[in-house]
């Protein structure tokens, strides 16, 4: 009884938390936006980070994406070293539309994942740029290479350096459509040791950069799954959020040997994130998602890439060799009115990411 009073103690606060500042406006004027991760416009140009290490586990994915993604979409692809970039273009030649790659030389190792390097934005008169994180100590070369990234993609881009963030961030730690910006308590958390940490001082750097309103979810951290945000919720439009369900994934799993973190912990996160949402007066919609053990790979079909042509929203969707569960994130998603473009993640999921981690949205067409 008195772990249902506090479950519900700490619910209400997650729900009062989104509910307040989904109505609280940006104060000031502030130009720039988060390039929308939602389908709201066409992909225009999107950033890759290629490690020729990574081969094993991410060239497939690439291919799959590329075989299917519109020639007209623009792609920086990031190299530590001009040669990379050589590599790269030569395993995908069969691929074609060769055109699109730009390469963008760092200088120095780096990982697969471009997602979380920094964030994307555009003003009111559609001009981009870059924002990046402050520079901390990272545990691994390739990791401190990563830090370089985006004032290479800067310069090529914008032919200056990026903007940098007064709070410690990664790119995943933020999701947007044109009009709002969500983040949550692990924002909170991975600025302890770092400054202001509270939510006071996490909630008006984003209110300072981002034009758009803010969604905040949680109050402590553990109320909603641990990880970037994308990998449990995504922002359908303006007024509709897909959140995962693990009950339902863990049904579809069915005995097929996979080894998962605590149900029951990771399913009252995800159904926190669902009722705070509902309370800050979105249409919460839920699609199946597992959690597997250590908390850092999950199997997600919100964590995915997003796109439109003319009427037509398109999801670029990953998939993992789970037949059950990748028929019924497709069939979600076709249910929403997406054509769906299956990419099998199964060789990289494992290591903490999926399809949008790999994947920076740098621009969109026609965005107001």
């Amino acid at each position: 009884m008195r772990a249902r009073s506090a479950l519900r103690g700490t619910l209400s606060g997650v729900i009062f938390s989104a509910l307040v500042l989904r109505l609280c406006p940006p104060t000031g004027h502030v130009s720039d936006k988060l390039v929308a991760e939602d389908a709201s416009a066409p992909l225009s140009r999107i950033a890759i980070h290629y490690a020729p290490s990574a081969d094993p586990v991410a060239l497939a994915t690439w291919r799959q994406l590329f075989a299917v993604l519109p020639p007209s979409v623009e792609v920086d692809v990031e190299v530590a070293r001009a040669a990379d970039f050589d590599r790269f273009t030569h395993l995908i030649a069969a691929d074609g539309h060769l055109e699109r790659f730009h390469p963008v030389v760092v200088g120095t190792t780096i990982t697969t994942w471009s997602r979380d390097r920094y964030a994307a934005l555009v003003d009111d008169a559609g001009h981009g740029s870059i924002l990046a994180p402050p520079r901390l100590e990272s545990p691994t070369p390739a990791r401190a290479g990563d830090a370089r990234s985006p004032y290479a993609i800067s310069q090529a881009l914008y032919h200056r350096d990026p903007k940098v963030a007064d709070i410690a961030f990664e790119g995943g730690d933020l999701a947007a459509t044109p009009s709002v910006v969500f983040a949550d308590v692990n924002l909170v958390a991975r600025n302890v040791g770092h400054g202001d940490a509270d939510r006071a001082a996490i909630t008006h750097e984003i209110h300072a950069r981002f034009a758009q309103h803010l969604v905040f979810v949680g109050d402590a951290l553990g109320d909603v799954p641990r990880h970037h945000i994308m990998m449990y919720m995504m922002p359908i439009d303006d007024h509709t959020v897909a959140v995962g369900d693990i009950r339902a994934g863990v049904r579809l799993l069915g005995d097929t040997p996979l080894a998962l973190d605590d149900i029951e912990t990771e399913a009252a996160r995800f159904d926190r994130a669902a009722a705070a949402l509902t309370a800050a007066g979105f249409h919460v919609l839920r699609v199946p998602v597992l959690v597997r053990a250590g908390a850092g790979s999950y199997v997600t079909y919100t964590n995915a890439l997003f796109d439109r042509r003319g009427d037509q929203r398109i999801i670029y969707m990953p998939t993992y060799k789970l037949p059950a569960l990748d028929a019924a994130g497709r069939a979600f998603w076709e249910a929403q009115g997406f054509e769906v473009h299956p990419i099998d993640v199964s060789a990289i999921y494992h290591l903490n990411g999926s399809l949008g981690c790999l994947v920076n949205v740098l621009a969109r067409y026609g965005v107001d």
